[in-house]
């Protein structure tokens, strides 16, 4: 077992170092990037180790990771590419093991790793943009954060959660979900209180952190909600929120509703942690907000994968469909604005994505109906 996991590991390293390289880097010059994020975090990292306060919010309170690319020897940019390498390894494993912790067999947590590092817009844009440090941190410390609650690790969850907080409030999306596992699965109240209280310490630091840094850029976190939730209502944009993200796998809950359902009965706590980032996500871009439902939604296909695919008695024929389903992710990552490989327009980037959400939709549905038929035919047998 041990042998797998070191196998594993070092195929993931490996996959994120060809990633960040076949990514390649955002050109942050660009006068088109003038006002992004990352000149917010550039800004805050220059001014290291002091703060800046003319950043406006709430990007002035995400102090962490700019604070420390500001302290390395090296240029700026130079800083956070080498620190996102290392963060980006932390995220992938993280969302491995969280895998492999809520019940997935090894082999299939390293083929859905990889397809998740495969995703434009949660794995390759924080590759291509190094200054998405803080997202790529705070990502690695929510996944890995599921995995300590499960194993009742509260002590080394406070050191690994209270601090994230000075890195973005990603962790924060936990709470709901945690208490409630905790509540659903522990007979020790003590484990309870504790992760009660690690809540309590991160919510006041998180509020600490809005009363002692005064910034009045911005919007507050009232005004950013309700102007947002109304904005990314719209259907074109719940399209960007709930399918276009998880390409090529976007269809699957529609498709599988009965297995969705199924799925969250039996795991309440995703279903309140998938409601709390719902919700939550309507603070900003659709694609970028709803990537900390990423390792739930992704344990979803797992289990279809292996309901649907594996299960099947034709290894043969279960080893071509991952294959396939794996170069569906590989050539669903193609895009215009960025990727591994760029593709020359928006409508190309428009068709690929319609193409692969339908093919793979199809592949799962036929394999959902294969393997109903040989069931069917051994019970009249």
């Amino acid at each position: 077992m041990i042998n797998i996991y070191k196998n594993h590991i070092f195929i993931l390293i490996a996959t994120t170092l060809l990633t960040l390289i076949f990514s390649g880097s955002i050109d942050y010059t660009e006068s088109k990037y003038s006002n992004s994020d990352l000149n917010k975090y550039i800004t805050m990292a220059e001014a290291s180790p002091g703060l800046d306060t003319d950043v406006i919010r709430p990007f002035v309170y995400r102090i962490g990771a700019p604070w420390v690319a500001g302290l390395l020897p090296f240029s700026i940019p130079i800083n956070f590419y080498l620190l996102n390498l290392f963060a980006l390894i932390a995220l992938i494993l993280s969302f491995y093991f969280f895998l492999i912790e809520f019940g997935v067999e090894k082999k299939l947590a390293l083929i859905i790793s990889i397809i998740f590092q495969l995703n434009k817009y949660f794995y390759i844009f924080l590759a291509w943009n190094q200054f998405q440090l803080n997202d790529t941190l705070s990502l690695a410390v929510l996944f890995y954060s599921f995995v300590l609650i499960k194993r009742r690790n509260i002590i080394f969850l406070f050191f690994l959660m209270v601090p994230s907080i000075l890195v973005k409030e990603y962790v924060l999306f936990i709470i709901p979900a945690g208490i409630v596992y905790l509540h659903l699965n522990e007979s020790n109240n003590k484990n309870i209180f504790r992760f009660s209280l690690i809540s309590l310490v991160s919510i006041l630091l998180f509020m600490f952190i809005r009363k002692l840094i005064v910034s009045d850029g911005g919007e507050s976190l009232f005004i950013q909600y309700t102007t947002q939730v109304i904005y990314y209502t719209t259907p074109k944009l719940l399209l960007k929120r709930f399918i276009i993200p998880f390409t090529p796998f976007g269809l699957l809950p529609i498709i599988f509703y009965k297995d969705l359902a199924q799925f969250f009965k039996f795991n309440k706590h995703f279903f309140i942690y998938s409601l709390t980032v719902i919700v939550l996500s309507f603070f900003g871009e659709p694609e970028r907000l709803i990537e900390p439902l990423a390792p739930v939604y992704y344990l979803f296909v797992a289990v279809l994968i292996r309901k649907y695919i594996l299960l099947n008695e034709n290894e043969i024929f279960s080893n071509k469909i991952l294959i396939l389903l794996v170069v569906s992710s590989f050539l669903s990552s193609f895009y215009h604005l960025w990727g591994i490989i760029l593709l020359p327009n928006e409508l190309l980037s428009i068709i690929s994505t319609i193409f692969f959400n339908l093919l793979v939709g199809t592949i799962l549905y036929f394999s959902q109906r294969l393997s109903k038929n040989k069931i069917e035919v051994r019970m009249d047998s």
